[in-house]
């Protein structure tokens, strides 16, 4: 493996040569969640890494772990997705009740799921991944980090990060932390999704090898399954990836030089 940046991989000095020339750490964050046929189940954390990977590459610093786990089992897609699920970067023809379909595909029964979600309810929703966070941020600062880089993959995370670290901040944490996601963006047609246009370009453009839009229905009159925003058949591409990479790249580039870390 050439030019590691991810801590796991990394040997000692390594790491530490990485961390003394730029000391930033980056955090992807996902779920487990159905992202159509066309893509893996694990994109948000794969996204989130990729984007991680592709600033450390260019702007230096360490990669974290992503964080998969300890997520609420309620705002998630395999049991989210009926007809009143309308996100601003929804359209009309996804309002219908996508969870049977789902389900059928995965294989399990609908009350399975609904049952997770009530005792993730009963365990605090977001409050036990908000704590992991907390405890994940101080011990990113105790390995000699000025920065750390939350990259939340999926939308719901977006506020438990913020919540974390205004915890992180109450308790005494001294890194400075940006929560970067895509809809911090500025320009007008860079809006994320869920499995759509957005998301399946990222992929295009990371892991082209772990998206195949071939899985769709080529019938475009047909509508994707759990899949939310611009139709990645007709609007997907490696170059509009490649667009939003480039935004991340000028979010955290302009972060990390206010902070004096670059």
């Amino acid at each position: 493996m050439n030019n590691i940046v991810e801590y796991q991989f990394l040997r000692p000095r390594d790491m530490t040569a990485r961390r003394d020339a730029a000391p930033v750490a980056y955090i992807g964050l996902g779920i487990l969640e159905w992202h159509g046929l066309h893509n893996p189940l694990g994109l948000d954390g794969i996204k989130s890494n990729g984007v991680a990977c592709y600033l450390a590459e260019r702007l230096g610093g360490v990669v974290m772990p992503t964080q998969f786990w300890g997520d609420y089992r309620s705002p998630y897609a395999d049991v989210e997705f009926d007809s009143d699920f309308k996100p601003d970067f929804s359209y009309p023809e996804n309002h219908f009740d996508h969870t049977p379909f789902i389900c059928e595909y995965m294989g399990v029964a609908r009350e399975t799921y609904l049952k997770d979600r009530e005792r993730s309810k009963q365990y605090g929703e977001w409050d036990l991944w908000e704590k992991l966070m907390v405890r994940t941020l101080f011990e990113t600062e105790t390995l000699g980090f000025k920065a750390i880089v939350l990259l939340p993959g999926h939308f719901h995370l977006i506020a438990a990060s913020d919540r974390a670290m205004e915890r992180y901040y109450s308790e005494g944490g001294k890194c400075k932390v940006l929560n970067l996601n895509e809809f911090a963006f500025t320009k007008d047609d860079l809006v994320g999704d869920h499995a759509a246009a957005f998301e399946t370009s990222m992929m295009m453009s990371m892991c082209p090898e772990l998206t195949d839009i071939n899985e769709l229905d080529s019938d475009l009159t047909k509508p994707n399954i759990g899949v939310i925003g611009l139709d990645p058949r007709i609007h997907a591409s490696k170059e509009f990836g490649d667009r939003i990479l480039d935004e991340f790249l000028l979010c955290a580039t302009a972060f990390l030089k206010e902070n004096g870390i670059i």
